[in-house]
């Protein structure tokens, strides 16, 4: 107390204190229980830490409220049982969390606190174990490469013994570390000269402490003999003196292999990349940018190769905020791998934001100790997913089916011997409830043998049990059900329970009754008709004929299926009848064919009409097949003799259109030389009149010109007309781009001429003749220069499209110009040989041109149409069908 009132040497010597001392005097209520202090003394540290110099005769509590936890009930403890403590706590600063540790000593009525600020030791603590942690993993990680690296790695004492090899090395002796460690080189297989070697190496190491290197030859028990790379160096005490030589060895015989292997390495992991079967892609840099992507994970996102190089977020912007975006940073921020089935990503993959599922697994890349990227690999499970939760919502389903079923649902254990009905399933009249023995309550006495049979059979070949038996109700009337019992196998696939159901079919055993009986009559009534009656199964299986089918075969009866009819026919007709056949079953369509059956007494074939109509039921589902064969022998005969005379009739007419395609080709070739004659002269008379000409006689001359032109210009329009039915083309692949392209190279100076443009693009590659295309569409497009409008400059577009049509690909192709159109009134006539809809003293032309179009699109098996408005322009629609039927057009 003496000291305390001696303030101002206390105060220095508190005040040279380098932690925070306070005195503090306890306040006690009115039991005499300790309940705060009272400050006495702080010193200069703690009046600055809590920046009040006015603390004195205030309450503890007040003062220091703002350090965390329970400090005052510490303070308590101490001064009441006189035991000093030391702990520590934690406190918020205004900038940084600080961890303080204080100390209580009691001293008389008196309690002498110390603070200490221990945050920086906490720190430093915690470097420390990080530290320690992750010397641990290195030593590990430098275990692990050490044991499996290729290379030769071993220690020897100062006596020439092995202390430590590696794995490689043992391998190499054929011995374990049981065998060789703590022997010398000799004991473990060195030869002389190669141990001595070594020794002297190893005492230059440790007299100069330095690494010794060099390059040793000797044969490999394997591999023959070989060239070694090899070092030893020292490794020093905390003395400075070397206490151990390390050394490693490694194989360069072919090490320029090894070069290329490494380089074979990394193109190999990069063909993995792109090989793989699962969508994969390497991300690096800060950015985590695309650095590679296979094809898998290109299509799975619905882009192409132009993303390499772009950040992974650029790519996909919709995965900011997601869950699976904040592992991706967090693979590559902390290098945690992150495997997870089924995770949910939204993504928009063909332009629409939808919810896909994936197994994801990433993995960092680690470069020098640095995360540099990750490895990404991302398997779609959406489909598994879905089908997962179709199969569980079909287990409520299934569910809710027994619970509303009317038949009834049951299991029973292994051996068939108890019977329990599903809660819900439906009741069968006698089938009793829970518990019941299935032969004996289950089955009527007169099917008893015929089930214990079909039970057995089941049970050893672990199959499916099928009966139709009756069963006894309660009120002693008998029911027909259909049972249908399936086993249920564990993963041994031992039976460890069935499960059946039962369905009531008295009224379809009735109805089988009614359809017996209507069926007998059907064959009473097939058997009264001439023609031959059969029917068959949906899948063409051929299952009765009536009798007049055995009268004319002679074929026993009972026999059915492709053996009972095949047989008769005429060896010419088998083929054919069968792919007709069997194409109308696949189908589901009316079969209708003549073919040639033998007659069973006779050895003679006669021809038959034979038709089929396929039976369906409500559903629209082909339950059988009804069909005739009727004799059309003498019919097919008159028949033939007219074919022949048809065939007689067009010889004739083709030998007709030959000599008129002869004629026209002459008519052609004679008609120019009277019209070349009559330019030449007109030419001669104009050179001879040279300005003698007034300005009537030279207008005379030039229509005479132009007429002559006009001429051979129709003269050539009729060959050309006449001669496209003439020669075949051969059918190759013609792409239209490149036909649009020759043309507008073609037109080039009549383009120049008015200021046209063509456009075009994207358009199809398809079947036909590449001269006939050609002369199509140079015939449309030279069209539209011609017919443009006046002042203004041709725009012709040429697009397409595709359609189905028939199960064949049409090509549409349309060409549309900004000229001067025709009206709608006058489409019907534009085709046609000879028209014209414009004069020919305006717009040169013979009118074929367009004729000609329409014979060329036939010719492919397409067509042409038009449409247009005067002064607004035309629009000329070609259809063409990608592949050609026949090969010659």
């Amino acid at each position: 107390m003496e000291l305390i009132n001696n303030l101002d040497l206390f105060q220095t010597v508190f005040n040279s204190a380098p932690n925070g001392i306070a005195v503090l005097k306890s306040l006690r209520n009115s039991k005499n229980k300790i309940q705060d202090f009272s400050i006495l003394l702080l010193n200069t540290y703690f009046v600055n830490w809590i920046k009040n110099e006015d603390y004195k005769g205030k309450r503890f509590s007040h003062i220091f409220s703002k350090i965390e936890g329970n400090i005052l009930e510490k303070l308590i403890e101490t001064a009441e049982t006189g035991i000093a403590t030391n702990f520590e706590q934690s406190y918020q600063g205004e900038t940084a969390k600080f961890c303080l540790k204080f100390t209580a000593v009691k001293q008389d009525d008196l309690l002498v606190v110390t603070m200490e600020d221990i945050t920086e030791k906490k720190e430093a603590e915690r470097a420390l174990t990080n530290a320690l942690a992750d010397a641990e993993k290195q030593k590990r990680l430098y275990n692990s490469i050490i044991y499996a690296t290729p290379d030769l790695v071993y220690v020897f004492d100062l006596d020439y013994k092995f202390t430590y090899a590696n794995k490689a090395l043992l391998n190499m002796w054929g011995k374990s570390a049981e065998d060789a460690i703590g022997r010398g080189l000799r004991e473990n297989g060195y030869e002389e000269w190669h141990a001595e070697m070594h020794e002297r190496e190893i005492d230059t190491v440790v007299a100069e402490k330095r690494a010794v290197r060099g390059t040793v030859s000797f044969p490999h028990a394997e591999l023959g003999r070989r060239i070694y790379d090899y070092i030893l160096v020292p490794v020093f005490n905390d003395k400075g003196e070397v206490e151990v030589v390390a050394g490693t060895t490694r194989d360069i015989t072919e090490s320029k292999q090894a070069e290329e292997k490494l380089q074979q390495s990394e193109n190999r992991f990069r063909k993995m990349i792109h090989q793989t079967p699962a969508p994969t892609l390497v991300l690096k840099g800060d950015d985590l940018v695309i650095e590679q992507i296979n094809k898998h994970m290109l299509q799975m996102i619905g882009r192409g190769e132009e993303i390499i190089g772009m950040r992974l977020i650029d790519v996909l912007p919709e995965l900011e905020g997601q869950y699976v975006w904040e592992q991706v940073l967090k693979v590559y921020n902390e290098g945690i791998p992150f495997d997870q089935s089924e995770v949910l990503v939204p993504h928009n993959r063909t332009g629409e934001l939808k919810n896909y599922y994936y197994n994801l697994a990433y993995r960092p890349l680690i470069e020098d100790g640095q995360i540099t990227g990750m490895i990404q690999v991302a398997v779609e499970v959406t489909q598994q997913v879905v089908a997962r939760q179709k199969m569980e919502e079909s287990e409520s389903r299934f569910r809710a089916l027994v619970n509303a079923s009317s038949d009834l649902v049951y299991r029973m254990d292994a051996d068939w011997m108890i019977m329990h009905s599903l809660e819900g399933g439906g009741r069968l009249s006698g089938a009793g409830g829970h518990g019941i023995n299935w032969l004996d309550k289950f089955v009527h006495p007169s099917d008893l043998e015929q089930a214990v049979h079909l039970i057995s059979k089941s049970i050893v070949e672990k199959s499916i049990f099928e009966m139709e038996h009756k069963v006894i109700n309660a009120d002693d009337s008998v029911s027909w059900v259909f049972s249908r019992v399936v086993p249920i196998l564990d993963d041994k696939q031992r039976i460890i329970e069935w499960f059946g159901a039962a369905s009531d079919i008295t009224s379809q055993k009735e109805l089988q009754n009614v359809i017996a009986e209507s069926e007998e009559k059907f064959r009473q009534l097939a058997d009264l008709v001439p023609q031959i009656i059969w029917t068959a199964q949906p899948d063409g299986f051929i299952d009765y004929y009536n009798s007049r089918w055995y009268e004319y075969t002679g074929f026993n009866k009972n026999e059915f299926g492709d053996s009972s009819w095949v047989p008769t026919l005429h060896p010419d007709d088998v083929s054919m009848v069968l792919k007709t056949w069997y194409q109308s079953v696949h189908a589901g369509t009316s079969y209708q064919i003549e073919f040639r059956l033998k007659n069973g007494s006779t050895g003679e074939y006669r021809w038959f009409l034979s038709k089929a109509l396929p039976i369906r039921d409500k559903e629209g589902i082909i339950t059988n097949w009804f069909g005739t064969c009727t004799d059309i022998h003498e019919q097919k005969s008159i028949t033939e003799k007219l074919e022949i005379l048809v065939a007689d009739r067009t010889k004739e007419l083709q030998r007709s259109n030959d000599d008129l395609q002869q004629f026209a080709h002459v008519a052609s070739h004679d008609l120019k030389e009277p019209v070349r004659k009559i330019k030449t002269f007109v030419s001669r008379l104009e050179d001879h009149l040279e300005g003698k000409l007034d300005e009537s006689a030279s207008k005379y001359i030039e229509r005479v010109h132009v007429a002559a032109d006009r001429m051979f210009n129709m003269i050539d329009g009729v060959l050309a007309y006449s001669k496209i039915n003439a020669d075949s083309q051969k059918a190759t692949m013609v792409d239209l781009n490149e036909v649009i392209k020759n043309i507008e190279t073609d037109l080039e100076i009549a383009l120049q001429k008015t200021g046209g443009k063509i456009y075009y693009e994207e358009l199809p590659v398809l079947e036909g003749a590449l001269v006939l295309l050609y002369q199509l569409f140079y015939n449309l497009i030279n069209n539209s220069i011609k017919f443009a409008r006046e002042n203004t400059p041709s725009q012709i577009t040429v697009t397409a499209t595709e359609k189905m049509e028939d199960g064949n690909r049409i090509a549409i192709i349309t060409v549309e110009d900004n000229g001067i159109g025709f009206d709608l009134d006058q489409t019907g006539r534009i085709f046609e040989t000879f028209t014209r809809l414009n004069s020919k003293d305006r717009y040169e032309g013979t009118g074929l041109g367009l004729s000609l179009c329409k014979k060329i699109a036939e010719r492919h098996g397409g067509s042409i149409t038009a449409t247009g408005i005067a002064n607004k322009g035309a629009v000329f629609i070609v259809t063409l069908p990608f592949e050609q039927k026949e090969k010659d057009i």
